[in-house]
């Protein structure tokens, strides 16, 4: 924002204020106009093939989901109609179904998560070329999983009494034993979801408490060096002990970020009135925790906005997605419809940085501004006399 910090009150005449606002040094003027985080509204409901799982979105914006064992895609972005694509080769999923599917960053591959097959208890994870649909699938216990580059995913496994996260190598040579080391132990209870931010900080939570002494939703943010140090046979990183506390909600399920940087959270707590919503973490609080500033609130709605599209229904347990093509987020809850969120945009559509900063200028009263912002990252603009 700009340079401004806590506390901090800048007073500019108006040429100063002008020629500041010409170089775009003192403001994000999207920032002032609007944010996705405060724009997202219901937009709409489609619904997924019958009997499909997870769901992920493809480079160009499409859907890709699962039904068992078979792929199917949005025959075009924004459609909502599906069409079968073809069968993942020597699958073993379950009757619950596949725990999670994920499309690479470049789009190239697709990663599916057994959720233990038949048996509940044999865990694979299959990685496939999304235009062949050649693979092969590594042993690995997963919950979730997030990709880190083309040749690595991370994956959240463990039991309810001690949550891990791994790096799994998915060009290694040996599918039974796949380079697989883990990165974060001790998780105190479940594994949660598991994310990477755009710095490449690996984000990760407490899905069910157990020895604790993290609470159910915890969710933790880990340094990329750490990370990569632990990649490379460097020391594990500690769950409980390392690592910043960003947020507490619901489960720490669904973890991801939209193109703002908002984190969406979903899942929900079994043992405290802690579900039935899916939230959305405002970018600039979790830069203020990851600064020192502590957890965000769960509670301020400047911070997080909740959304609960299926009001009848109190027993909602959301999963969260973000399509950054088009800007939307998707939740929903076990095999109901999906739920879009959209944003709707600022003011006025389609301004460019310069007009929405003359718009603001425009709204001020004449005279010596006094630009402050407050806890909350907001600009809080005040008008003095001519």
């Amino acid at each position: 924002m700009g340079g401004l910090t806590h506390r901090t009150v800048c007073c500019f005449s108006w040429p100063v204020l002008l020629a500041g606002v010409g170089a775009a040094a003192w403001w994000h003027p999207a920032r002032v106009c609007a944010e996705d985080f405060s724009e997202y509204q219901f937009s709409r409901t489609f619904e997924l093939p019958e009997g499909a799982g997870p769901f992920d979105v493809l480079a160009d914006g499409r859907i890709v989901t699962l039904v068992s064992d078979e792929l199917f895609v949005e025959e075009a972005e924004g459609s909502a109609t599906f069409a079968f694509y073809g069968t993942l080769p020597a699958a073993d999923i379950g009757p619950f179904g596949a725990s999670f599917l994920r499309v690479s960053l470049d789009g190239g591959q697709i990663a599916v998560g057994n959720n233990g097959g038949v048996s509940f208890t044999d865990f694979e994870v299959g990685v496939f070329d999304s235009s062949t649909l050649a693979g092969v699938w590594f042993d690995a216990e997963s919950f979730d999983a997030a990709w880190i580059d083309a040749s690595h995913l991370v994956l959240s496994a463990g039991d309810f009494s001690s949550g891990v996260v791994t790096a799994l190598d998915v060009t290694s040579s040996d599918p039974a034993n796949p380079v697989n080391p883990t990165i974060v132990a001790g998780i105190g209870g479940a594994s949660g979801g598991v994310a990477l931010d755009a710095k490449g900080r690996l984000f990760t939570g407490n899905g069910f408490a157990g020895a604790g002494p993290s609470g159910t939703g915890a969710v933790k943010a880990f340094d990329a060096a750490a990370r990569s140090a632990a990649m490379s046979g460097g020391p594990i990183i500690d769950f409980e002990a390392d690592g910043t506390l960003v947020v507490e909600l619901l489960s720490a399920a669904s973890l991801g970020f939209d193109g703002e940087g908002n984190l969406h959270v979903g899942g929900g707590d079994f043992g405290e009135p802690d579900a039935d919503y899916a939230a959305l973490v405002r970018a600039g609080a979790i830069g203020e925790a990851l600064a020192g500033a502590g957890p965000v609130d769960p509670s301020d709605p400047l911070d997080v906005r909740r959304f609960d599209p299926d009001e009848p229904d109190d027993a909602n347990f959301y999963t969260v997605l973000s399509n950054g093509v088009t800007g939307e987020l998707y939740l929903r809850s076990g095999a109901g419809p999906v739920y879009v969120l959209a944003a709707s945009g600022s003011a006025i559509p389609a301004a460019s940085a310069w007009g929405c900063a003359v718009m603001t200028l425009c709204v001020l009263t004449a005279g010596t501004i006094a630009l402050r912002r407050d806890r909350k990252g907001a600009i809080r603009a005040m008008a003095g006399a001519a």
